[in-house]
């Protein structure tokens, strides 16, 4: 009988209250582990998250507190991006391992402070990266690790946010790039990790060009307020979102608010916005790999598209999110299913989405191939459950490699942050500029993981 580790949370948002505390009454979860704390530096919001997930354990607002008193022996983060690295280096410093929301932390600096005490102390960070744990994902390294393309030359990679999902965040504390590093830095680390991970290769530099063009003060939207529950314009505004509609984000932003007066449904016209909706990204990699990225938020269908080019033929896949191919077609019926409730909650096959994925393999020489896998319709596509069993068991076997360190977030990130100097500055940006543990220069490796039978 392994023994049950202690955890605590510090954070009592969106992803704590949905995921974390959650699993912790559910198996495997459950019988590996006990919650003793959580804690947000909201008193209201941390006590209205315990009694949401109608749970006895102690509820702090100091974190140090925490730590002290709980006993805790794993700190999971999930607290506002720009706060990660603070929470990540108290915890190892006070002898605890870290599980962190992506992204790590959103720039350099920050990352250093990470780096350093993970050195320090010689406990571990772990990146929660659930995209990599889905069935399509998964499919997609374990191809590319047998080497159907050949080597890798270029990836295409275009990333879809519709305007349920895209807008959301510029309503909410995303949308200061001081906070999250923009999307390029907290949306894109899952994208530009997946590419790291699906290849094997690690990024050398990046080029990127990005504005804002929908979203923020300049679209000239007219007079919105400050935000959906008190603006005049809520019967004609498409991006108009009613917080009391959702109960559980209603009890955990609408009374505290008055506390920090942080409000959950900001106007995504507020001049406040300084973050880019429309990026395009160029990465060079040490094995000569390029990739092409590009991110809108504000799609009218969410998903991504994605193709691997090698010396032996091409690998194409289309993951549509949330909307079938034939439903895409219908504004009313896409506009019914998203507002529906949030993002990880709308995947169902109520909503008519597709039964299965499909991947195709393309040879340079010969007919096309495909793959298919069978789509799981919760909880980010079955990746959120396979990632709490792979985290809270590190006795289960990893072949495809999806648990993800501190290195692979900070590669992840480092793209971002570079892309974001790169838009500011006109220039390409090395990541060994950034982060001098990173590759420093062009080398042929070996890009296939090791894959179990």
């Amino acid at each position: 009988m392994i023994e049950r580790r202690r955890y605590a949370i510090v954070g009592s948002g969106h992803r704590t209250t949905k995921l974390w505390a959650p699993a912790f009454k559910r198996s495997p979860v459950k019988d590996l582990g006990e919650l003793v704390g959580i804690c947000d530096a909201n008193a209201e919001r941390v006590q209205a998250a315990r009694r949401w997930l109608d749970f006895s354990m102690p509820a702090y607002t100091d974190f140090h507190q925490m730590l002290g008193e709980s006993g805790c022996q794993t700190v999971i983060v999930s607290t506002p991006d720009v706060t990660h690295d603070r929470f990540i280096t108290e915890a190892l410093e006070h002898g605890c391992d870290v599980i962190t929301e992506k992204p790590l932390t959103t720039d350099e600096r920050r990352l250093a402070r990470i780096v350093e005490a993970e050195r320090r102390t010689g406990h571990k960070v772990e990146v929660a990266f659930n995209y990599r744990y889905a069935p399509f994902a998964s499919e997609v390294r374990r191809l590319l690790a047998e080497g159907i393309v050949g080597e890798l030359t270029a990836v295409e990679f275009q990333w879809y946010l519709d305007t349920v999902h895209g807008a959301d965040y510029f309503r909410r504390w995303h949308r200061r790039l001081e906070n999250s590093g923009g999307l390029l830095v907290h949306k894109a680390t899952h994208h530009f990790d997946l590419v790291n991970w699906w290849t094997g290769a690690e990024p050398v530099d990046v080029f990127a060009r990005g504005s804002r063009r929908v979203y923020g003060a300049q679209t000239g939207r007219g007079e919105h307020g400050i935000r959906c529950s008190d603006c005049g314009l809520a019967d004609t505004c498409p991006f108009y979102w009613r917080l009391d509609d959702d109960r559980r984000l209603a009890a955990l932003f609408r009374g505290p608010e008055h506390v920090d007066g942080y409000f959950r449904d900001g106007c995504v016209f507020d001049p406040e916005v300084n973050i880019m909706d429309t990026m395009s990204v160029s990465v060079r990699y040490q094995t000569g790999m390029l990739l092409t990225y590009t991110l809108e938020a504000y799609a009218p269908f969410e998903g991504y598209r994605i193709q691997f080019s090698g010396t032996r033929g091409r690998l194409e896949c289309v993951f549509p999110e949330y909307v079938v191919p034939d439903q895409e077609f219908s504004f009313a019926l896409r506009k019914q299913a998203r507002l529906a409730g949030a993002p990880e909650e709308l995947d169902t096959p109520a909503l008519g989405h597709r039964q299965v994925d499909t991947i195709r393999l393309y040879p340079t020489f010969g007919g096309v191939k495909e793959y298919v896998v069978p789509r799981e319709t919760v909880e980010h596509y079955g990746g959120d459950a396979r990632m709490l069993a792979s985290l809270f068991d590190d006795r289960l076997p990893d072949p495809l490699g999806h648990r993800a360190g501190t290195r692979a977030g900070a590669l992840s990130i480092l793209i971002g942050a570079a892309a974001n100097r790169s838009i500011a500055e006109g220039r390409a940006v090395g990541i060994a500029e950034l982060w001098p543990g990173a590759v420093t220069k062009p080398e042929r490796v070996d890009v296939r993981p090791e894959v179990g039978s």
